[in-house]
């Protein structure tokens, strides 16, 4: 599993963000919000402090499918780049 996990600027829409992502330490990663359900619309990922809830607009399975393929696509490495095929954006990011 990569330590780090990058989403590049280019994948994202949202105001005041206009450089990449990177995320440490993930733990888990899956379709939907963390209200519950496989919502279409997001995706959650999971740290071992923090939780980040992306919106990606009916593209929530597509995209949590590519963050899964990030994370385990460099075993031991130090970072692994989401591939963002959907063509949808991330357009919002709460982090908790």
């Amino acid at each position: 599993m990569a330590n780090y996990i990058k989403i590049k600027a280019a994948d994202i829409n949202v105001t005041s963000i206009d450089s990449d992502i990177i995320i440490g330490g993930v733990t888990s990663v899956y379709q939907g919000t963390a209200s519950g359900g496989g919502d279409p619309d997001g995706f959650t990922v999971y740290t071992s402090s923090k939780r980040y809830t992306f919106t990606v607009t009916a593209k929530g399975e597509e995209w949590a499918n590519s963050f899964i393929a990030a994370v385990t696509a460099n075993p031991g490495g130090i970072m692994s780049i989401v591939q963002n095929s959907t063509g949808v954006k991330v357009t919002a990011i709460e982090i908790e």
